[in-house]
């Protein structure tokens, strides 16, 4: 009896005031919990604007990428147009060298006396026209191959979309790598190139360095399979990220 006596009695307004305080306190606890789903919500439609964003600038850098290869392989045309007017133009050369040449030989049945020296020039004109025989067959020999090239290496960066072509100074050109790092799609390799006057090719500022890229230039100089060199870069690129 005297435990029971040490217990606190429960009134209704003590009652009240207890049910009222759990109430508060639900209250709370219900106004933080749709406070934290309203800031994940937020949260997530931030992520997904984020993604959708992204998503659309991608798009746009692909639809740019197109363009400037459709630009590329009209510069192609431009080029091919270009040799051809320089064929034309050294095959009327020739025929003018040929017309020389039976004026020549006119001139050695009509004039005997001078048959010594229009025969050295007739000679010098014969080794003169073979030359730019063999020039024109050369010149249409690299068109034909440089042509070839151009049109197979456009067909495998038209597929791939992971290089992009910026032209630089100097005649050079520099080549830009990206979806090489699986880490980092975005991430940019690169490097420049350029040809020497005696049809060499020279690489330089490669970023990030590799040290197998004297070699890679080496056989490139030595094969002129420029598509090959590319593909040799880029896994060398990869090898890198790995």
């Amino acid at each position: 009896f005297k435990c029971c006596e040490s217990l606190p009695v429960m009134t209704a307004e003590s009652v009240v005031n207890v049910i009222n305080r759990v109430d508060e306190e639900l209250r709370s606890e219900i106004v933080e919990a749709q406070a934290q789903v309203a800031r994940f919500l937020t949260e997530q439609k931030q992520r997904a604007d984020s993604v959708a964003l992204e998503s659309q600038r991608t798009l746009e850098d692909v639809k740019e990428h197109m363009l400037q290869k459709e630009q590329e392989l009209s510069q192609i045309a431009e080029a091919d147009d270009a040799l051809q007017q320089r064929a034309r133009e050294e095959e009327s050369r020739l025929q003018e060298l040929r017309r020389e040449l039976e004026q020549l030989q006119t001139q050695e049945n009509v004039l005997p006396a001078e048959l010594q020296r229009l025969t050295k020039t007739h000679e010098h004109q014969r080794q003169l026209l073979t030359q730019r025989e063999s020039a024109f067959q050369q010149l249409q020999l690299q068109k034909e191959q440089k042509i070839t090239e151009l049109d197979k290496g456009c067909s495998i960066y038209r597929k791939s979309l992971g290089l992009e072509f910026e032209r630089m100074g100097d005649e050079r050109l520099r080549l830009i790598f990206t979806n090489v790092d699986e880490r980092a799609p975005s991430r940019a390799f690169s490097f420049q190139v350029f040809v020497d006057q005696i049809d060499r090719y020279h690489i330089e500022n490669c970023e990030p360095p590799l040290t197998d890229l004297p070699a890679l230039t080496e056989k490139l100089n030595r094969t002129n399979d420029f598509s090959a060199f590319v593909r040799g870069v880029r896994r060398e690129f990869k090898r890198l990220c790995s």
